[in-house]
């Protein structure tokens, strides 16, 4: 998918020679299932085409596995190949990934012209190894705000995850019952990644949280399409949040979307490696980043915009007050 540069230049006898530079690689490994979720991975799709576009030097491979397991032998694969002059990312797009990197590379070093970037992990690994993390937690706290106000103050929401153990949408969690200030109840869809391609069994459950809950924040990836089908087809349905994207179109149910802009972020660290070679070991971009947001749908901006302005400042000053209250 790539093109070779060419460089010339002039040689005593006035021949021109060409020197191949190395054309660097770019490896993409999305999270199993991933791709086609209208949400998260696809958006950082948009952002890794708009990459090839801008340095169509760089040969790109895309990997969508049906598994942690084939996601682990490809990772494997690729570390396992010798050292070259080449330079060489691997960009792994799913916090489900963190033990894979722990499993095959700490105590271990890459080749020199080899680097990793970890998506969604606040861990810091040897040289070579980048992350980072959209946090959650201040636009999840501006949902939470408007549950309340949507809610009266008086009634309970229901908290969807798609599992117990993904570190981030737990943030999220944090965030929505610091800013509901109620009652929640929390679900999961699963005990492990496949929480995030269970739509079906979202579906299903949404007759009885439907019966239960006035207000639901799921969580839960391409999962969410289960829970936004529902509420186009039956009357009585909670309000709902959209996640990761603008999802209004989906529902009239949905007050408001938690959005990040994963195809700017990523866009930027492939850029950095291009141009640059180096990233940064770890970040944290949170609601005052510009990365993340919460973003009123157009059915409810009369009555919920002002109210989301006048706690936004609120919502940083929450978040940084998590991550200080969390830190080893």
């Amino acid at each position: 998918m790539g093109m070779n540069l060419m460089l010339f230049s002039c040689s005593s006898s006035n021949e021109q020679e060409a020197e191949t530079l190395p054309t660097p690689q770019l490896v993409f490994l999305f999270s199993p299932g991933g791709l086609g979720d209208m949400s998260y991975n696809d958006r950082i799709l948009e952002g890794v085409q708009q990459f090839k576009m801008d340095y169509p030097q760089v040969d790109l491979y895309l990997y969508s596995p049906a598994s942690l397991e084939e996601a682990e032998k490809i990772f494997s694969d690729w570390i396992q190949k010798p050292g070259q002059h080449t330079p060489a990312l691997f960009t792994l797009a799913s916090s489900d990934y963190e033990p894979i990197v722990e499993k095959l590379l700490v105590g271990k070093e890459l080749t020199s012209n080899k680097k990793v970037l970890l998506f969604e992990s606040s861990k810091q690994y040897a040289e070579g190894i980048s992350t980072f993390q959209i946090s959650m937690f201040g636009a999840s706290y501006l949902a939470g705000i408007t549950a309340s106000e949507i809610t009266n103050q008086a009634e309970k929401a229901l908290i969807v995850l798609a599992n117990n153990t993904d570190s981030p949408i737990h943030i999220a969690r944090e965030g929505f019952m610091t800013g509901f200030q109620g009652t929640c109840a929390t679900t999961y869809l699963a005990n492990d990644w496949t929480g995030y391609i269970s739509a079906n069994l979202a579906y299903r459950k949404m007759k009885e949280w439907g019966q239960q809950y006035p207000f639901i924040f799921p969580v839960a990836g391409g999962s969410n399409a289960g829970i936004y089908r529902y509420s186009r087809e039956y009357d009585s349905c909670p309000y709902l949040v959209g996640m990761d994207i603008d999802q209004s179109h989906l529902s009239n149910q949905i007050t408001g979307s938690v959005i990040k802009h994963i195809d700017r972020l990523i866009y930027h660290y492939l850029s950095e490696w291009a141009t640059v070679g180096k990233l940064p070991a770890s970040q944290l971009y949170g609601l005052e980043s510009g990365y993340v947001d919460w973003v009123v749908s157009p059915l409810f901006q009369d009555a919920l915009q002002s109210l989301v302005e006048n706690h936004r400042q609120t919502a940083i000053t929450q978040e940084k007050a998590y991550y200080e209250a969390t830190q080893p």
